[in-house]
C-alpha cells in the first residue's frame, strides 16, 4: 500500500474540503475564459469542486490515484457510473463526470483529447520535488495552446513541517511554468490554523496562479 493508499483508508485526509473550493468559485472566469466545454481535474480525489464544475461545462475528467477516493465520490454524490478499461487505467464514467483510476503518469492525451482548461488544486503540492519538472511537463501536455490552468499552490519552511502536502514555493512556480507560457499571481493568503500550527508551522501561504500556455 503506497503513501496516499494508506492515508485514505485511515482517514487521514485533511487536504480534502468539505465545500467548494472558494478560489475556483471567485477566479473560475478566468479560468474558463474560453467557455470550454470540458475540464481536466489532476490528482482529483473526492473533490467537490467537480461537481461544481459540471454547472459551469459539459464535462468534467479527472484523474486519481487511489480506488476508494473515486468510489467514494460517486458513493457520497449518488452519481451512477459504469467503469471500462482503458489502456492502463480503469474510466469511471457518468453523464458529466469521468474520472481515469491510476497513475497520473499513465493517462496521455491521446485518451482524453486535450484541454482548454486545467483545475489544480492539490496536485502539484502531493508531488515530490525530484518529479515535479516530469509533472509539469506531462500536465501541460494535455493543454490547448492558449489553453488555462488556475494553479493553487502552498508554500512553508520545510524545516518546520515535511510534506505532504509540500511546499511549493512562488519562485519555484514561476521557474517550472513561465518557460511555457505566461504566468500570473492572483492572490496570496496565510491560512496558518491550529492544525499545521500544531505540526510547528509559522506561516503557511496559499498561492493562487493563472496559466496560459504559449
Amino acid at each position: 500500500m503506497n503513501l496516499w493508499e494508506s492515508r485514505w483508508q485511515e482517514d487521514r485526509i485533511g487536504f480534502h474540503l468539505k465545500e467548494v473550493n472558494p478560489y475556483l468559485m471567485r477566479f473560475s472566469d478566468q479560468l474558463l475564459h474560453q467557455n470550454p466545454d470540458r475540464v481536466f481535474v489532476p490528482l482529483c480525489g473526492k473533490t467537490l469542486d467537480l461537481c461544481w464544475l459540471t454547472t459551469k461545462t459539459k464535462k468534467v475528467i479527472g484523474v486519481e490515484l487511489v480506488s476508494k477516493a473515486v468510489q467514494d465520490f460517486f458513493a457520497e454524490n449518488n452519481i451512477d457510473y459504469l467503469i471500462q478499461q482503458d489502456e492502463t487505467l480503469q474510466k469511471f464514467s457518468s453523464k458529466s463526470i469521468d474520472i481515469y483510476l491510476g497513475d497520473f503518469f499513465d493517462l496521455n492525451p491521446e485518451q482524453t483529447s486535450s484541454f482548454k482548461a486545467i483545475y489544480d488544486r492539490a496536485s502539484i503540492v502531493a508531488i515530490e520535488k525530484p518529479e515535479r519538472r516530469e509533472y509539469v511537463d506531462h500536465l501541460i501536455s494535455f493543454l490547448d495552446p492558449a489553453g488555462r490552468i488556475l494553479l493553487i499552490t502552498l508554500e512553508y519552511n520545510q524545516n518546520q513541517m515535511e510534506g505532504p502536502p509540500y511546499s511549493v514555493p512562488a519562485e519555484e512556480i514561476e521557474s517550472l511554468f513561465a518557460p511555457l507560457g505566461s504566468l500570473k499571481l492572483l492572490e496570496t493568503c496565510d491560512i496558518l490554523d491550529d492544525r499545521f500550527r500544531n505540526k510547528g508551522l509559522t506561516r503557511l501561504l496559499e498561492h493562487v496562479f493563472l496559466i496560459v500556455k504559449n
